[in-house]
């Protein structure tokens, strides 16, 4: 999901994409501990993605223009 996805998203979108993002997050970050991943560079793509979405979220709910 690119920059320009994000920003067209609502705030109720972005809170959904935030809450799946982070189960999804703890998940493989749990399963990276038992038995590590083939690519951990997952764990950091997902973090930012993240970042990202609340960013976001973050900018629509305080009315500000970034």
């Amino acid at each position: 999901m690119n920059s320009l996805n994000i920003r067209s998203l609502s705030v109720h979108d972005l809170l959904k994409q935030i809450k799946e993002n982070q189960k999804k997050y703890q998940n493989i970050k749990f399963n990276h501990h038992i038995k590590p991943l083939k690519n951990p560079m997952e764990i950091r793509s997902i973090r930012r993605k993240i970042a990202k979405l609340k960013t976001e979220y973050n900018k629509k709910i305080n009315g500000r223009k970034i």
